[in-house]
């Protein structure tokens, strides 16, 4: 099942440090063809597009073919690329890179999402674990393939070797998935562990074709732009195994090996729905008594935006939160 491209080496640094740098992974044919891909993304968003983008500086999550074309000059992301295009599926889903993969979590990957970036995301330190963790736990990791060069103007992603080793955070849950409401809490934690275990910054510095793999549990983040004329383009892959999902009809394979979460993409809110909410927010009539115990600056938009449900049911956001939202730890 496993292929044995991995040195006894590599693996065992995987195991130490939480991380492996494979250099010139990729040929320079394969990352110039991802690169003029995401040209013709930009240029040939039809309709019919069912791609989704986050921009990162305000967090808004919209339809790709409902952008503006200026938006291509500030950080965003491209959600799912695989599920729509060859070029970049046959990226996150490399043969190789996949046997790599299956070697490091010794169980047959799959692909779970994939992020798209053109910039750095500038997103602090984190375990990937707070946003998607897998059901089986330490049977995740990452790939970050490199397509454009990185240098220290236009952000690289940095990460903390060893943080793997680490007691993971865990919220009232009892679980490693983030809670909102507590994020501050597991913010502070990461800053407490970087000094109590003395971990030091590292900084990925690739040229295009190489790519870095990284442990679930590895602490790790997009360091601050400095020239955001610079672009530096990298494909982000994360993979669970078929272990979460034993069904082969939640597969897509695309090869031997090569296996795909059968998924929608995410979902967006269009033009028109905000439009809607935004009409919505400007003729609601609240009870007095449903003001009294909302949080300082709690933003009624904000909050129909992130639960689109109760905007959906016509319910007063105000009166939502008031009823409902610490209890659901609804976000806004």
């Amino acid at each position: 099942m496993y292929t044995n491209l991995l040195s006894g080496d590599q693996k065992q640094f995987f195991d130490e440090n939480g991380y492996l740098i494979l250099e010139g992974f990729f040929p320079a044919a394969q990352i110039a063809q991802a690169r003029a891909r995401l040209d013709d993304f930009w240029a040939n968003r039809g309709p019919s597009c069912p791609l989704v983008i986050d921009r990162l500086d305000d967090g808004e999550r919209t339809y790709f073919r409902e952008v503006a074309n200026a938006t291509r000059q500030i950080p965003y992301k491209l959600n799912d690329v695989h599920l729509e295009d060859e070029v970049f599926r046959d990226l996150a889903a490399d043969a190789r890179l996949t046997a790599v993969v299956a070697e490091l979590l010794l169980h047959t990957p799959l692909v779970i999402n994939t992020l798209l970036f053109e910039r750095s995301s500038q997103q602090p330190a984190h375990f990937d674990t707070f946003f998607m963790p897998s059901r089986t736990p330490n049977k995740m990791c990452a790939s970050w393939i490199a397509i454009d060069p990185v240098t220290e103007t236009n952000g690289p992603l940095f990460y903390y070797p060893k943080s793997h080793l680490i007691e993971p955070f865990r919220f009232s849950s009892g679980d490693v998935a983030a809670i909102d409401v507590e994020m501050a809490a597991a913010g502070a934690h990461i800053e407490r562990i970087i000094g109590e275990y003395g971990l030091e910054e590292m900084r990925f510095f690739p040229r295009p074709g190489d790519v870095l793999i990284w442990h679930a549990q590895l602490l790790h983040g997009g360091a601050t732009i400095i020239d955001n004329q610079a672009t530096r383009t990298s494909l982000v892959t994360h993979y669970w195994t078929v272990l979460d999902h034993p069904d082969p009809a939640e597969w897509i394979v695309v090869g031997d090996g090569r296996y795909l979460l059968r998924k929608s993409h995410p979902a967006a809110i269009g033009k028109s729905e905000r439009a809607a909410v935004d009409q919505f927010v400007r003729g609601l009539a609240t009870p007095p008594e449903h003001l009294v115990d909302v949080p300082a600056g709690f933003d009624p938009r904000g909050y129909l935006l992130h639960n689109m449900d109760v905007f959906r049911a016509g319910v007063d956001p105000y009166s939502h939160y008031h009823h409902f939202g610490p209890k659901e730890r609804r976000s806004w």
